[in-house]
């Protein structure tokens, strides 16, 4: 038998339990942090999934990337009220 392939969402979450000694050395505000990051890449497992990637950490990272800039858009188009 050929070894399993595994599923995006278990990709995403063996990638954050490679970095659990990092997370680990963070403090608590930034552990938060860290956890929300890869929550972003776990919303785009279907993504991720469907990408044959020779790095995985790439499509994990880019998966980050696309909700922190759809972070950065909702915050540049929020109106500032008159002072």
């Amino acid at each position: 038998m050929g070894k399993t392939i595994p599923t995006a969402t278990q990709l995403v979450k063996l990638k954050q339990k490679e970095l659990s000694q990092f997370r680990k050395a963070l403090r608590k505000e930034d552990k938060e942090i860290f956890d929300r990051l890869f929550s972003y890449a776990k919303y785009h497992s279907q993504a991720i999934g469907n990408t044959p990637a020779v790095y995985p950490m790439e499509m994990v990272l880019i998966a980050i990337l696309i909700e922190m800039e759809k972070e950065i858009q909702r915050l540049k188009n929020e109106k500032i009220p008159d002072t």
